[in-house]
């Protein structure tokens, strides 16, 4: 166990932002999706040693990886704007299992209009949910606002669904334009 270095920062980039390597790094890292398994628990512990930290108060035996895997798991569940713990279906970590699951289902169900419309409203209702996770908590936003954005999005998204679910079967079924030659021009 590696201890903390002198003037260790907790949150100065654990890798050279300046490149799209570290970059591509520091994403990873708080994306991980193995952190939305980790207990409530262990998120408050990490969140307590990482403001510790900030306060100059290590506590002793504190190794680096300890602390940087703290300021990971903090990073991934606490919103950097207002430090309140996000919700677990709107945590960046939380994309790659919850968006392979919507996308798996909207590609099962697509069949029917009613499955269709069930599983876009529940895909856009997803993304309202992250992106209001992942909002500027600087900038305050009315209910109102949510309000409309989030049934422009979901009616834009059922809107096409459907629309382009009823026109490929109308295109499949050979009854759509262009399945067959257009009487008024020569084949």
């Amino acid at each position: 166990m590696a201890a903390v270095p002198l003037g260790f920062n907790i949150d100065a980039p654990r890798w050279d932002q300046s490149t799209f390597v570290g970059r591509l790094k520091h994403f990873l890292n708080i994306t991980d999706p193995r952190t939305v398994l980790v207990p409530e628990e262990e998120l408050d512990r990490a969140k307590a040693l990482v403001e510790g930290c900030r306060a100059g108060l290590v506590p002793p035996g504190s190794s680096q990886e300890q602390l940087l895997y703290a300021k990971k798991l903090y990073d991934s569940a606490f919103h950097p704007d207002s430090g309140e713990k996000m919700n677990l279906i709107g945590r960046m970590s939380f994309q790659v299992p919850g968006g392979m699951a919507l996308t798996g289902c909207m590609l099962q169900f697509y069949r029917t209009v009613p499955a269709v419309v069930f599983w876009q409203w529940v895909n856009q209702s997803f993304n309202a949910i992250v992106n209001y996770t992942n909002r500027n908590a600087a900038s305050p936003i009315s209910l109102r606002q949510i309000g409309v954005a989030y049934i422009t999005a979901t009616g834009t998204a059922l809107a096409t669904a459907v629309g382009l679910n009823l026109y490929t079967k109308v295109r499949q079924d050979g009854a759509g334009w262009g399945s067959r030659p257009h009487p008024a021009l020569p084949c």
